[in-house]
């Protein structure tokens, strides 16, 4: 009866695994619908346990609401003790060098096909928490994603989803953190495909839409269909206030550009200066509790803040001194992005995308009050100004311009909007880039080496064995040999190379011309040596198991023309002889190839 069963069960396995591939398409919707579920309750862990946090040291669920009640201390003692915390979840339980929150989402994609530690996304969660419930200035959007993207890898992981499809349900996670963070489907759909894949595939579209409706319908059901904070409404009061929206994102796009310019400052400032990983966090706490002494606003993510600015509503004192609106508003930009790098650059968990928003507001209101002097009678009052360049400052910092004018879009569901935030966001955008293609989600990675903008191409790659790549054979000789028999071996194979083997039969050693050609000319030698004196026994080897990704990498590495390919259980072992043409010509043919399918593909 047991083998009945057990029968059965094999059969039904072996069933789905046929319809799997019959039926992808449909398969990653269904799984696609798991993932919006996933990350619509991962959403509102990490929104709860930031407020859990938060109310330990404030007694309010943001620190935004308890700024004029809590002790002056309160402001040093939370983000020194919650960076020690911090420093310690960040040493002990968060791998050395690895990117974390949507930097390690697309380090994963990009060097591990969208597979993500379930370990470090529990340690980074916490760690995420518990910096910005502790008042670190950072956002908690980023954490939302990656926790989003984390998820949909176990899953993928479980289901053991190729690594075209493991991207594929990755960028549904992402969708869907963003969706359910910002109450923006839309927008989080076109953040998975603009900022993530970068791809517009409808194969890849119709999963990660999915995900982002059934995690903006599940965080709608726990919290209401409310943004994040109040939106005012929006007047294009002429048609002449366009040449000022795009000042506004010349203006934003600049302060980007500095902010990413000082993030790798910064990183290398603490890692100089204070060689211990487990106290940086608790020393920019306390950088961050003195700036907030003066600046109390810079605390946390600050969307109290960030909804009086945009419903112009401003209390403009600092330690009880009433300053100039426009000054007031100068003061808290420049604290808010010098917080917000040096807590990133300290190790602080979150990410840039609030204080991005932050800093967009702040900016923008200043900007407006400018010109709302200068030209009253032809443009709006600076709130207006404060919500255009919350997505231009967000679309330069993360070089992601439809995803943004897409967001604000749907928060503020005013069509009147969209002329200025697409003016805005795409000059932002073009402004940053002329400093340089990094943005807040890649610069570290860049920093590395890691090159993230052609993920995709490296995805085809890791999906050819080198056993597909056509090798030649390669001819061998005995180490014993000598010199004058390793000659006529090697002119007769017109291979360029010859692998020395011991008496086992495997190899000790490659020899090229550029090893040989020092003994050719002295005829005495020819009985004398023998072939292990002239083996070069530093040999770049790849395994039959490898994959053409990986032999690129070797090849554009050195000057090598060859490689020898080994046996997968012995790397001594030669199976034969793998030419840089022959790799790249595989390669050119790979790209070709997924080209013609792609542009069959009906594109979004």
């Amino acid at each position: 009866m047991l083998c009945y069963y057990r029968g059965m069960l094999k059969a039904f396995y072996y069933r789905v695994n046929q319809w799997k591939v019959t039926n992808e398409h449909l398969y990653l919707g269904i799984l696609a619908l798991f993932v919006g579920v996933l990350a619509g309750y991962g959403a509102l862990v990490v929104r709860f346990g930031i407020e859990w946090v938060s109310m330990l040291w404030t007694g309010e669920a943001t620190w935004s609401a308890a700024l004029q009640t809590i002790p002056w201390y309160m402001f040093l003692a939370a983000p020194i003790c919650g960076g020690l915390l911090v420093g310690l979840i960040n040493h002990y339980w968060i791998p050395k060098g690895e990117a974390r929150v949507i930097p390690g989402v697309l380090e994963a994609l990009s060097e591990r096909g969208g597979r993500i530690s379930g370990r470090k996304t529990l340690a980074e969660l916490a760690s995420n928490i518990v910096s910005v419930g502790s008042g670190a200035s950072m956002g908690r959007e980023a954490p939302t994603v990656a926790l989003g993207a984390a998820l949909a890898s176990q899953l993928g992981k479980f289901f053991v989803l190729s690594e075209k499809q493991m991207r594929t349900i990755v960028g549904c996670g992402v969708a869907a953190g963003i969706a359910a963070a910002f109450n923006a489907p839309i927008a989080g759909v076109l953040f998975a495909l603009e900022v993530i894949l970068t791809d517009y595939a409808i194969a890849t579209f119709t999963p990660i839409v999915l995900s982002a409706v059934i995690a903006t319908v599940i965080t709608r059901a726990h919290l209401g269909n409310n943004t994040m904070f109040s939106i005012p409404d929006f007047v294009l009061v002429s048609s002449w206030e366009i040449p000022a929206y795009m000042a506004l994102g010349v203006f934003c796009g600049l302060i980007a550009a500095v902010v990413l310019k000082a993030l790798p400052k910064s990183r290398h400032f603490f890692e100089k200066h204070v060689p211990n990983p487990v106290l940086r966090p608790a020393i920019a706490g306390f950088i961050l509790g003195c700036c907030a002494l003066i600046m109390p606003e810079v605390m946390s993510i600050g969307y109290g803040t960030v909804e009086s600015i945009l419903l112009e509503n401003i209390d403009p004192s600092i330690q009880g001194m009433v300053l100039p609106v426009l000054l007031f508003l100068g003061l808290l930009l420049i604290f808010k992005a010098l917080v917000s790098v040096i807590c990133s650059g300290a190790g602080f968990g979150g990410g840039m995308i609030g204080p991005s928003l932050f800093m967009g507001v702040v900016a923008g209101a200043f900007f407006g009050l400018i010109v709302h002097s200068i030209f009253p009678d032809m443009s709006e009052s600076y709130g207006a100004y404060a919500l255009v360049a919350c997505a231009a400052m967000m679309a330069a910092m993360l070089q992601a311009p439809m995803s943004s004018i897409l967001m604000v879009f749907e928060l503020s569901g005013n069509y009147q909007i969209m002329m200025p935030l697409m003016a805005a966001c795409v000059i932002a955008a073009l402004v940053k880039r002329a400093f340089g293609e990094d943005s807040a989600v890649t610069e570290s990675l860049q920093e590395r080496g890691i090159e993230t903008s052609w993920g995709l191409e490296r995805s085809w790659m890791r999906s050819v064995p080198v056993s597909r790549i056509p090798w030649k054979s390669i001819p061998k000789i005995s180490e014993h040999a000598r010199l004058a028999e390793l000659k006529e071996v090697y002119v007769k194979s017109g291979k360029g190379c010859v692998q020395v083997v011991d008496d086992d039969d495997l190899m000790i050693g490659i020899i090229t011309f550029a090893d040989l050609q020092e003994w050719l000319l002295d005829a005495t030698l020819d009985q004398v040596v023998v072939a292990s004196e002239i083996a070069n026994r530093k040999v770049l080897t790849i395994s039959e198991d490898d994959n053409l990704l990986n032999a690129v990498t070797l090849l554009d590495r050195v000057e090598f023309e060859q490689m020898p390919v080994v046996a997968a259980d012995n790397p001594r072992k030669v199976l034969g002889i793998l030419s840089r043409n022959a790799v790249f010509s595989k390669y050119h043919k790979l790209i070709v190839k997924h080209g013609e399918k792609m542009d069959d593909n009906t594109h979004v």
